[in-house]
């Protein structure tokens, strides 16, 4: 018998007796769950680039800028003084600045009527959260300045933003 038939041989056995089994109990782990650390001097651009939504046309990406916002605000982090937040909206998550009317008519995406997101991106804007648009996206996806949200500023292109905005400091992300 070879040394690695009599090692297998060993292993059967001590599978077959439980002593390898994997447990079936589930560790419950009973620490809170982590909490960002840094709290101020925080420079952020992040990347709204897919068209992807949930139930009644909401942005998923979106969904998670405000999941980030609503972090800070309970910690207590004040935008403009803890942390800058500039939106850079292009390719397929340029419809979501869009208005009411220009929304009904340029998405095909299934939705109610006007923009679901326009709430949000409002109360974002409130927020002092800056939100620009592509202008090559919307001259590919015919959009027009007209078409926009008001509190939205144009930009040339949206990936010379965002690479901009990390020479000074922000840090990007794409939810």
């Amino acid at each position: 018998m070879t040394k690695r038939a009599i090692i297998y041989g060993c292993f059967i056995l001590l599978a077959a007796s439980g002593l390898l089994a994997a447990e079936t109990e589930t560790v419950k782990n009973a620490k809170p769950p982590l909490q960002i650390s840094r709290r101020t001097a925080i420079k952020e651009v992040i990347q709204l680039n897919s068209s992807d939504t949930v139930l009644d046309g909401y942005s998923k990406q979106l969904i998670g800028v405000r999941n980030l916002i609503d972090q800070y605000a309970s910690l207590g982090m004040i935008p403009g003084k803890d942390y800058d937040i500039v939106i850079v909206f292009r390719a397929g998550g340029a419809q979501f600045l869009l208005t009411d009317s220009a929304y009904d008519q340029k998405v095909k995406q299934p939705h109610a009527p006007g923009n679901p997101n326009r709430e949000m991106l409002e109360d974002l804007n409130k927020a002092g959260i800056k939100m620009y648009e592509c202008h090559l996206t919307m001259k590919g996806l015919g959009y027009e300045p007209e078409d926009l949200l008001p509190f939205s500023t144009v930009v040339a292109t949206g990936i010379g933003t965002i690479v901009d905005l990390e020479h000074s400091g922000y840090m990007e992300i794409t939810p």
